[in-house]
């Protein structure tokens, strides 16, 4: 006798397993949508700002643009604050004690984005201004500026983050010298816990033959844990001067280093300490 089965049984099961697993399916299609959706909306916030600036500056949203060229300078600019990526920032004036040897100064360093690098001008106790750009090189009254003068208006210009990203504007080279660097007495310590860094050096164009930095390159040490750099190290006249820079802090969107001091085989030459800031639109 054949035996009969009642297939609707197995035809239940089916219809509820193919429910489940269509179910299922959709959940999981739909986690990934938003998952990916979320992380755009994360990733490209910073650009949609800086769409809307460029919308209503155009002239400032086409100069923004180029400052995004280089890799390792676009990261840090989005890291410092507003002033890289709205209008309404692009002059920051700096007050604070500048010490030189054994002489102390008040100082006012204001620095303005340009199209086509930054403007710094230095006020020592309110006296004739220093200035430095891309196109004239260090002035003093309107003259080019000579021996320890220069290299002072360099060092001040210079040895900042916000010239590690508008000096590509100029037409600097940026090159990855290593990456994960430790300090030379860490060795290979397994037990090493101290920073780490990424370093980058920055070259003076090739073609640029008058007022050019005595110290044709840079490398910038940008702290892998803080994405913020840590020191400058630059050679002049066959002189290797680190600029160590410290103290950073967050202020109104912004991040800020609140000291910077340049040492000469280990002894400091010169030292700057802020002491306030504001920023204001480019006129």
């Amino acid at each position: 006798m054949l035996a009969w089965f009642d297939l609707s049984v197995f035809s239940r099961r089916r219809s509820a397993k193919f429910i489940l697993a269509f179910l299922l399916a959709v959940v999981a299609i739909s986690l990934v949508t938003f998952t990916a959706q979320a992380w755009r909306g994360k990733n490209s916030s910073a650009s949609r700002q800086d769409a809307v600036a460029a919308q209503t500056n155009p002239m400032g949203g086409r100069w923004r643009n180029g400052l995004a060229f280089q890799p390792e300078a676009d990261k840090l600019r989005r890291r410092l604050g507003r002033r890289f990526l709205a209008p309404g920032r692009e002059v920051s004036v700096l007050a604070g004690a500048l010490t030189i040897g054994s002489e102390r100064y008040i100082a006012q360093i204001t620095r303005s984005q340009d199209d086509d690098d930054e403007r710094v001008m230095i006020s020592l106790n309110g006296g004739p201004a220093l200035t430095w750009s891309g196109l004239n090189g260090a002035l003093s009254d309107g003259a080019a500026a000579e021996g320890s003068l220069r290299s002072l208006v360099e060092r001040l210009a210079l040895d900042s983050p916000d010239q590690f990203i508008l000096a590509q504007l100029r037409g600097s080279a940026y090159y990855t010298v290593a990456r994960m660097v430790r300090p030379p007495e860490a060795g290979d310590s397994d037990n090493y816990t101290g920073p780490l860094w990424n370093v980058v050096r920055v070259s003076e164009p090739t073609a640029l033959t008058q007022n050019k930095p005595r110290s044709p390159w840079r490398l910038y040490y940008i702290n892998t844990a803080t994405g913020l750099i840590d020191k400058v190290i630059s050679e002049e006249q066959g002189q290797t001067i680190v600029a160590d820079i410290s103290g950073w802090v967050a202020q109104n969107g912004e991040q800020i280093p609140t000291r910077i001091s340049w040492t000469v085989n280990k002894q400091v030459i010169m030292e700057f300490s802020l002491t306030n800031i504001s920023y204001g639109p480019r006129q």
